[in-house]
């Protein structure tokens, strides 16, 4: 009869424990979540800046950037002369276009397509995440990116731009790849 007992008693335990984790499995994996008005606008505002910077109207690019915009790229080139290219350099609202944005046009002189193939977003920021594809000035370069966008005053504050340098320095500046001793 005891072990009839606790036969029941461990088949109750494993039936309400496997119910708990059934439970906090459906509830706690989120799938859809109700995105706030300010988010959606964010995402918009992220995603246009991107389409009219690569589709070269600046106009518009220029009346959605923040007065203390800044833009950095993330990347860090460097081979055995040292640093090269414009990564790590923080650059304002004019040296953006003046000093940044021209030499995106020189690596590639016939533009580059993004897929926008995840977004992340909410009322203070958003991440574009985005797949590219164009012929750089050594051949295809296929990037992927990340771009992290801030607001301040409905208007984009701070961009960070994250994608492989390696790919940057090998593809677009000629870097060859050596053994490290």
């Amino acid at each position: 009869m005891k072990v009839r007992v606790d036969l029941i008693m461990k088949k109750i335990y494993m039936l309400v424990f496997g119910l708990m984790f059934l439970f906090s499995c459906e509830y706690s994996n989120v799938q859809y979540i109700e995105v706030d008005k300010v988010t959606n606008e964010n995402i918009e505002l992220a995603q246009n800046w991107i389409d009219n910077l690569l589709s070269n109207n600046l106009d518009d690019v220029k009346n959605s950037m923040h007065e203390e915009f800044t833009f950095i790229y993330m990347g860090i080139t460097e081979n055995v002369n040292g640093p090269y290219g414009k990564g790590g350099i923080s650059y304002g609202k004019e040296d953006f276009f003046s000093d940044y944005w021209p030499v995106v046009g020189e690596l590639l002189p016939n533009g580059i397509v993004l897929k926008t193939i995840d977004t992340i977003a909410d009322t203070e920021g958003v991440a574009l995440i985005q797949e590219g594809d164009a012929e750089g000035i050594n051949g295809e370069y296929d990037n992927k990116y990340v771009w992290v966008f801030k607001f301040k005053d409905n208007l984009i504050y701070k961009v960070r731009e994250y994608n492989s340098d390696l790919l940057v320095g090998t593809r677009l500046y000629k870097n060859k790849l050596i053994e490290d001793d």
